[in-house]
């Protein structure tokens, strides 16, 4: 599709990706992703002549996203 749906990117790598992937007239507008506030994304692609600003909504139920416990397995002995 090209399009993208970027929030808030600080990362150089990940900025010229998406540099790459936009049209010359969304790159002057890549200049605001690390200002955007919370629930701020911007749509940018190749199909639209200006990045398109977003908010979007928390989720009436949060994802459980929490990062795993691990633990190790314990090896059984014959």
């Amino acid at each position: 599709m090209g399009t993208f749906i970027v929030h808030r990117l600080i990362n150089e790598q990940d900025k010229k990706a998406i540099e790459n992937a936009a049209s010359s007239a969304n790159r002057s507008a890549l200049s605001f992703l690390p200002i955007l506030g919370e629930g701020e994304a911007l749509l940018v692609g190749v199909d639209f002549p200006m990045p398109l600003l977003v908010k979007i909504n928390a989720p009436d139920k949060k994802p459980e996203s929490n990062t795993p416990r691990l633990k190790k397995k314990e090896v059984e002995k014959k």
